[in-house]
């Protein structure tokens, strides 16, 4: 682009005062159609944006419009939808800028000594130089990784057992991810994908599944003070208030039970569920070699998808309980 700029705008230079735009404007549309081809689609663009240059008075919403069939001529053959819209919006922008550039060169204190024929030839260039930037959003993706995303959700206070289940189902994410595009690994990849993120999604809820309140030793040292009081009292009201007490923690004691079994299930899917990924991403891993050999990998890795799957969906069901809400309640009853 800036060479093409360069030389329209040096050959153009007798013809029109416009030369360092016009030379712009020709020569990034010549850069696209080289690099990207459809140049006479690009050029007849051009040409049309400099027709309303040279005829139309010279205004910035000229310009502006000069810029938009610019950019569409850039865009052409490039990405569509939301990207393809993003990519005209910044080429318009970059173009306006380009002959902003232009155009201050021209008229700039520090260029006035300089020959009429050198300022147009490096206004041009310049213009060219910044055009480049228009075609910037055809080669670049924004890729998101809800993965990582998940990691930064993790809670610090994450039981170091379930950390470490979701560091193995991270490192079993990392080579997926940047594995082969091959559609015929996509669903696989994306099995993986969702099995981790199910991995890291139960684990940031089992974080907030923590007994609060007395510890087990400290209940049963309260329920045998408790016990020996109902014994020893004779007031029927005062026996009353010790065995509704003594009852408040029989309860917390069956909350924390039940929220202690609750965890060793969760532990123990979460440790088939990592076993399951770790399986499937290793057959996956040597599906060429087994493709290569004629072995039915397509059936095993079905069934191995399925395993996932299943462990994902039963990981998902666990039933952590209301435990702490119930356990909450019992507190409150046994202050009272």
């Amino acid at each position: 682009m800036m060479c093409g700029a360069l030389v329209f705008g040096l050959g153009l230079y007798k013809l029109t005062p416009m030369a360092s735009l016009a030379g712009g404007i020709l020569g990034i549309a010549a850069g696209a159609g080289f690099a990207h081809g459809r140049a006479r689609q690009r050029m007849g663009a051009a040409g049309l944006a400099l027709l309303i240059l040279l005829v139309a008075p010279s205004s910035w919403p000229a310009l502006a419009g000069i810029a938009a069939i610019l950019s569409i001529a850039l865009a052409l053959g490039g990405p569509r939808g939301a990207r393809g819209l993003v990519g005209l919006l910044v080429g318009a922008i970059t173009v306006v800028i380009a002959m902003w550039c232009a155009v201050r060169i021209g008229h700039a204190q520090q260029t006035a000594s300089w020959s009429p024929l050198v300022t147009t030839g490096v206004a041009a260039m310049a213009m060219g130089i910044v055009g480049v930037l228009a075609m910037l959003p055809r080669h670049l993706t924004i890729a998101f990784d809800p993965v990582q995303a998940a990691i930064k959700k993790l809670p610090a206070s994450l039981d170091l057992e379930v950390r470490s289940l979701c560091d193995r189902a991270v490192a079993i994410w990392a080579p997926a991810q940047h594995g082969s595009d091959d559609d015929r690994e996509q669903p696989g990849k994306s099995l993986v994908r969702d099995g981790v993120l199910r991995t890291l999604e139960v684990a940031m809820k089992s974080a907030n599944v923590v007994p609060t309140g007395a510890s087990e030793s400290e209940l049963a040292n309260r329920m045998l003070d408790l016990d020996q009081r109902i014994a020893a009292a004779t007031d029927h009201e005062v026996k009353a208030q010790y065995q509704a007490a003594r009852g408040a923690l029989d309860d917390q004691q069956r909350y924390r039970t039940h929220i202690r079994q609750s965890r060793e299930r969760l532990v123990a899917r979460m440790h088939n569920h990592v076993a399951a990924l770790e399986k499937f991403e290793l057959a996956a891993t040597g599906i060429e070699a087994a493709r290569a050999a004629g072995s039915p990998v397509k059936s095993q890795l079905e069934a191995l998808s399925q395993d996932v799957a299943a462990s994902g969906d039963a990981l998902a069901d666990l039933e952590l309980g209301e435990a702490p809400a119930a356990v909450s309640a019992a507190s409150a009853s046994a202050t009272s």
